[in-house]
């Protein structure tokens, strides 16, 4: 009998606990962050979220939630979070685009995934590397670029995320990917440099980037050769 009355005692406390949780005002959203957002506004994000300042945090449908950041192709990455008694924390990481696409008259965003993030008929929005030679159709924001030759992608997107992760996505003007076996570099200052595939690429664009910086301290322009067996070579204009 005491089992069964320390039972009941329970549901009826959890039922009121509950009850309480999800009617009471104090529970009404009064702060909303946003956290880790760069490119997206906070207001964008509240707005695309969904949520108002007369919602309780606990009749919240995060999943809902997330779904509408989602959205916004900048977002790749979100978290909801709960804090007691009025805040909701929206986590978010952006997609960083890397290079840009011409695309009639315009250029498409795209990151490091080949996902098409913005399209902007502004090239100076972002000081960026262009891409030539990729051949598609058509694009949807949000989703990776649709290209005839996905092994060209493949190539194009490995030498973008060397080219980031060396740290002269600055100096590069252009990048010519028409021929995967002919991948070509040209920098802002006017030097060519011929990779040829992207095979081994992870030593070729560190390599590219010490003779650059050394052409560059010695003003010179001209083409580098670096699709061939054996060590790069200089052909001054």
């Amino acid at each position: 009998m005491r089992k069964a009355f320390k039972y009941i005692l329970f549901l009826l406390l959890t039922a009121f606990t509950a009850a309480f949780l999800l009617t009471s005002s104090l529970f009404n959203i009064r702060t909303i962050n946003v956290i880790g957002n760069n490119r997206v506004s906070q207001q964008e994000i509240i707005r695309a979220s969904g949520l108002n300042y007369q919602q309780n945090i606990f009749r919240i449908n995060t999943m809902e939630t997330m779904k509408n950041v989602f959205q916004n192709p900048y977002v790749e990455k979100i978290k909801i979070r709960r804090g007691l008694p009025n805040i909701i924390n929206i986590d978010i990481i952006e997609r960083e685009p890397i290079v840009l696409v011409p695309y009639v008259g315009s250029y498409l965003y795209v990151d490091s995934h080949g996902i098409v993030v913005e399209i902007s008929t502004s090239i100076e929005k972002m000081k960026l590397p262009v891409i030539k030679g990729l051949k598609f159709n058509t694009f949807k924001l949000g989703e990776e670029i649709k290209v005839e030759n996905k092994l060209q992608l493949i190539s194009v997107i490995n030498l973008i995320n060397e080219i980031k992760k060396t740290g002269i996505s600055q100096e590069i003007a252009e990048i010519n990917a028409e021929n995967i076996l002919d991948l070509k570099l040209i920098t802002k200052s006017g030097i060519t440099v011929n990779l040829g595939d992207d095979s081994n690429i992870n030593t070729k664009i560190p390599l590219a980037k010490a003779i650059l910086q050394d052409l560059d301290t010695k003003k010179l322009k001209g083409t580098v050769e670096m699709g061939h067996e054996g060590n790069p070579v200089f052909r001054p204009e």
